[in-house]
């Protein structure tokens, strides 16, 4: 694990870049050698660069996989860097940057699942899995099982790790804030952020604050980000009268300024292999209520530090926001044992000494 690179060709910022860049960091400050390979012009290159992280840029396609030449190309790259570890994170980098590392030799071919749903058991994917790939790595154990669910006759359990999503808590700590506050009075403010698609459950939402509103609770609900279904909830808000019960602020680049302004935070995400947001929002001590499915079980202890409401259940989630409206004492009590218990669990102090144990 001694140059270490970590391949992510994906153009637009999300979980998985954001991942790859806080990951590539702290290897960086632990003193090894690090790049990163990106698509050029992305939103990642131009974080990777700021942070004075080696980054080479590419131009990778869904069908580069069938390129000889590109092959060759990142085969040579690889090798010209003496990477011995590459990280992997999409399926067109899976296939792509995979057979290029196998070609280069590479000691360690990780690929870092992080999408809870089932994989295709084709014979691509079998070979990638069984003779390209050398330690596949899902990020919860939720998304074990979907990763496992059509494979697990060639790819059996015990060689499968799960190895959770680190933080970087020390650098978070160091963040300034600024906090964009946008309370009126005694308003309780609720909070959301991701990608505004489906799997978000952003549009959920909207229906507990069209409850809220009938039960007459005096609230604000901030929904922080940008995605393709930006202007359908926009629409769906207005429809419903909650034009200033609803606040689309747009994409946040200091998630903290963000968190300080709210008191709850909502995770109505229909699937997540490992649900970052949400485990952000607790170590800012923001009580969470999220959905009782996928990996959350794993990270919320449901009336300790935080609440899981079954899906898709609307009534009970808004009950419990209820709850957590009238008692100020309980908010404070959740959010606190929140902090407490993914700050223990997810420091990237504690990730990488299983990433170490596992490559070296």
């Amino acid at each position: 694990m001694k140059n270490t690179c970590f391949f992510n060709s994906t153009s637009f910022w999300g979980g998985g870049e954001k991942s790859h860049l806080e990951y590539a960091s702290n290897f960086q400050r632990r003193n090894y050698q690090v790049c990163l390979v990106t698509s050029s012009g992305s939103e990642l290159e131009k974080r990777a660069q700021e942070q004075a992280i080696p980054v080479f840029g590419f131009r990778i396609g869904k069908l580069s996989f069938l390129n000889p030449f590109m092959i060759n190309k990142l085969a040579r790259f690889f090798r010209s860097q003496q990477i011995d570890t590459v990280f992997l994170n999409s399926s067109a980098d899976l296939k792509t940057g995979g057979l290029a590392a196998r070609k280069a030799r590479i000691k360690n071919i990780v690929y870092m699942r992080g999408l809870a749903v089932p994989v295709k058991n084709s014979w691509l994917n079998r070979y990638l899995l069984t003779r390209v790939v050398t330690h596949p790595v899902p990020n919860s154990e939720d998304t074990k099982k979907m990763f496992l669910q059509k494979l697990s006759s060639v790819l059996p359990s015990e060689h499968v790790p799960v190895i959770y999503r680190g933080i970087n808590f020390e650098d978070w700590d160091k963040r300034a804030v600024n906090p964009h506050i946008f309370r009126e009075n005694d308003e309780l403010i609720l909070g959301n952020a991701g990608r505004l698609v489906k799997q978000k459950g952003q549009d959920f939402l909207i229906d507990v604050a069209r409850e809220l509103k009938q039960k007459g609770v005096r609230f604000k609900l901030v929904i922080a980000g940008v995605g393709p279904l930006e202007q359908e909830l926009k629409t769906k808000a207005l429809n419903n009268g909650l034009e200033k019960e609803i606040i689309f602020p747009g994409f946040y680049k200091n998630i903290r300024d963000f968190l300080a302004g709210i008191d709850v935070f909502l995770f109505p995400s229909l699937w997540e292999g490992f649900g970052n947001a949400m485990v952000e929002a607790m170590y800012e001590k923001k009580p969470v209520v999220a959905f009782n499915l996928t990996s959350n079980p794993e990270i919320i202890q449901s009336g300790e530090n935080g609440f899981l409401v079954d899906y898709p259940k609307l009534d009970d989630f808004v009950t419990t926001i209820l709850k957590l409206a009238q008692d100020e004492k309980l908010r404070q009590h959740i959010g606190e044992e929140a902090h407490h218990s993914v700050k223990g669990r997810f420091s990237f102090d504690r990730i990488i000494q299983d990433w170490e144990k596992l490559l070296d």
